[in-house]
């Protein structure tokens, strides 16, 4: 990728961005944003329920609401980590990390050719460290 220079440890993230960093991954580990995502929760769900766990089902069916939601507003917080941890973009430091901005930048990043294997492989070098 042409045009990025990453942070290369979390600890060097900026208080506030490491917080909206977290928050992305954990949302990303806890429930995704996927329609396979998706696919599994359902599974889950059915399993709650034959197994006569409707508390269970409840809550997943409450982190379920969160997974389409995230899926119809495009919120793929796998990419807004991978955006959290860019330093420099064009050059320019990204000192604006809203989810509107880092959405702005995916999309360019996409354009560019930036693919989800190289999203995942720069999230797990980061969480490694």
């Amino acid at each position: 990728m042409k045009d990025i220079e990453f942070f290369n440890d979390v600890s060097e993230l900026p208080f506030a961005r490491f917080n909206a960093f977290n928050k992305y991954v954990m949302l990303d580990s806890e429930l995704g944003a996927t329609v396979q995502d998706f696919d599994k929760m359902i599974v889950r769900i059915n399993e709650f329920i034959s197994k006569e766990m409707p508390e269970d089902a409840r809550k997943e069916l409450m982190n379920l609401r969160i997974v389409y939601h995230n899926i119809l507003n495009e919120n793929d917080v796998k990419g807004l980590a991978f955006a959290s941890m860019i330093k420099k973009y064009k050059g320019k430091e990204v000192d604006d990390y809203s989810e509107e901005n880092l959405k702005r930048i995916l999309s360019e990043l996409s354009k560019e050719g930036l693919t989800i294997k190289e999203v995942s492989e720069k999230n797990a070098e980061v969480k490694k460290k």
